[in-house]
């Protein structure tokens, strides 16, 4: 019978399956439940655990999936990642010993996609700061700060995973959508429903600006004082991808001007220092890095893990599959 083992600490499998999605495994295969040394710490315990496994499921916190452990499972016909980025498990044996590897990141980037939308139509709205008006005792006063989410530019950084579904939800809006991504063609971000851009037309000409590139060497800081002087008056600055991405003194300086706001999930580093301005600006609000999935929603990746054992064992290709060419330039 084929061995599914799942190499996941107890914090996470506790997040991540219910007992309708390991009854689900087991239809597949005999089940193997990790328990023990929640750091993976004990190599020899983890190399007795997945011997002769065909499927191995990982996530936050799983050790790599290195030569001892591809020795340990001759037969192992995949690994699934219940997480998002697969750089932690990815090892130059993987690689060259041709095995498939998923990861639940299209899983994660539903929830970045559907904060950011949350994000965008309240700060267009006006709701981060008409709530402090309210709570001063103003009423209507300042109405004129509003931008209604009709009729106005969107511009995406980074059509990928998170990227793409917020355009996706974007198509129940009536918003012209513009992205700027240097690895996807013209042609298919016109079948995404948007137009292809260069960044500094992004960013000086939409009204929403919404970063959803990835943390690679090429995009450290690409969002700084050269292209943040661009942004129009009364646009709005949003931050779902990772903190890297932003020099963050540039966006302070330019925030102190008051022409903007930024909407920021993620810093760098995490938490900002508690007197970082950050915090401070009346024009930059801070969520606790929670747009992909914080409480109920991971269990999305359990519903995903599922079904990708079941593409793998019947030989299909994983709806997330992985493809190692791309690997320098994913998140």
């Amino acid at each position: 019978m084929c061995k599914i083992s799942i190499l996941v600490n107890d914090q996470w499998k506790g997040k991540l399956f219910s007992e309708a999605h390991y009854a689900r495994l087991r239809e597949l295969g005999e089940v193997h439940i990790y328990s023990g040394d929640e750091r993976f710490t004990d190599k020899a315990a983890v190399l007795d655990f997945v011997k002769d496994s065909d499927v191995l499921i990982t996530s936050w916190r799983s050790p790599a999936i290195d030569a001892e452990i591809l020795d340990a499972c001759p037969n192992l016909r995949g690994a699934i990642h219940a997480a998002g980025s697969v750089k932690a498990i990815v090892t130059p044996e993987m690689i060259s010993r041709g095995i498939r590897l998923t990861s639940a990141s299209n899983e994660l980037s539903r929830g970045v996609a559907e904060t950011t939308l949350g994000a965008a139509i309240a700060a267009c709205k006006g709701m981060f700061t008409l709530t402090r008006d309210t709570r001063n005792g103003l009423w209507r006063e300042n109405l004129n700060t509003i931008t209604d989410f009709y009729g106005i530019k969107i511009g995406v950084i980074g059509a990928g995973c998170a990227g793409r579904h917020f355009i996706d939800l974007l198509r129940g809006f009536s918003v012209d959508v513009f992205v700027y991504d240097p690895y996807v063609s013209e042609e298919q971000i016109r079948e995404l429903g948007a137009k292809k851009c260069e960044l500094s037309y992004l960013m000086s000409e939409c009204d929403v600006i919404s970063i959803h590139a990835p943390s690679v060497p090429e995009t450290d800081n690409m969002i700084n004082r050269e292209n943040l002087r661009l942004i129009k008056d009364g646009a709005v600055l949003i931050n779902t991808a990772r903190g890297s991405l932003i020099n963050e003194q540039d966006l302070i300086e330019e925030c102190k001007k008051g022409r903007f706001m930024a909407v920021l999930d993620v810093t760098n580093p995490e938490p900002p220092a508690k007197d970082s301005e950050l915090r401070s600006l009346p024009n930059i609000v801070l969520f606790p890095h929670i747009a992909g999935t914080a409480t109920n929603g991971v269990r999305r990746i359990g519903e995903h893990v599922c079904k990708e054992a079941e593409l793998l064992l019947s030989g299909e290709r994983m709806m997330g599959e992985i493809d190692f060419s791309r690997l320098s330039i994913m998140a």
